[in-house]
Parts: structure tokens; C-alpha cells; sequence
């Protein structure tokens, strides 16, 4: 909780760009040690800022208006997926569209998530075969 506080204390005023959430997330991937459900991050408020942002967005990603269906975002990110996948599925489309990393981050995680983790017909294709 301290390093939350530390942040907001610290951080501009004006919204993350795509290109700050970048550095901040590639600084977690280069640095987090994965030890089966538990993730611990590199020392340094870069990683713990791309881990709260994304903490949020991870919450968002679970917002659905109705069972079944997107959610606020617009993305199906299913149940299972962690806070990492969703870091991977941002710097991966990052580093894919550098000419908009000077836009807020937002205009990146949200095609991002949608890019990864898409909804539609590959979703209703599934559910007819568990169906």
C-alpha cells in the first residue's frame, strides 16, 4: 500500500502515455519473479506502477454488463488469465504500434485487450462444442 501512496504523491498530474505504461511494464516482465500464484516485482516504482495500473485495468477487464458477454472495455479476458497476460498482451501491441505511444495508455490497453483476448465468433464457436 505504500508504494500506491509513494506514486501519487510522486506522479504528474497529466494521464500515462502509452510510452510511459510501456517503460513501466517492460521494467516489470525484466524483473518479476513468478513462483506459482505468487508474483513478486522488482524493487523500483516503475514496475509497481505498470502492476497498480494494470491491477485496475484488470478490474475493468472483468466488468461485464450482462453474463456471458464483453465487458466495459469491450475484450472477453477470460477468468483465468493474470495480471502478467494482461502486461504481455499490452507491450506486445505496444511495441506494435509505437507511432501511438505518445497517446494516453488507455488508446493502447483497450485494443490491446481486445487484440488478445477478442470476443465474438471464436467465443461462440466454443461454447457450441462445451455446450
Amino acid at each position: 500500500m505504500g508504494a500506491a501512496a509513494a506514486l501519487t504523491v510522486t506522479a504528474p498530474a497529466q494521464a500515462v502515455t502509452g510510452q510511459d505504461l510501456l517503460q513501466q511494464c517492460e521494467a516489470l516482465e525484466r524483473g518479476a519473479v513468478v513462483s506459482g500464484e505468487t508474483v513478486r516485482l522488482p524493487k523500483g516504482q516503475e514496475a509497481a506502477a505498470c502492476w497498480v495500473y494494470m491491477g485496475a485495468v484488470q478490474d475493468f477487464a472483468a466488468t461485464v454488463e450482462e453474463e456471458g458477454g464483453p465487458s466495459l472495455i469491450g475484450s472477453c479476458v477470460p477468468a483465468e488469465a493474470t495480471r502478467l497476460d494482461l502486461v504481455r498482451a499490452f507491450t506486445r501491441y505496444a511495441r506494435a504500434h509505437r507511432a501511438d505511444l505518445d497517446l494516453r495508455a488507455t488508446a493502447l490497453v483497450i485494443p490491446a485487450l481486445s487484440a488478445a483476448f477478442p470476443c465474438g465468433q471464436e467465443r461462440v464457436d466454443s461454447e457450441r462444442q462445451h455446450g
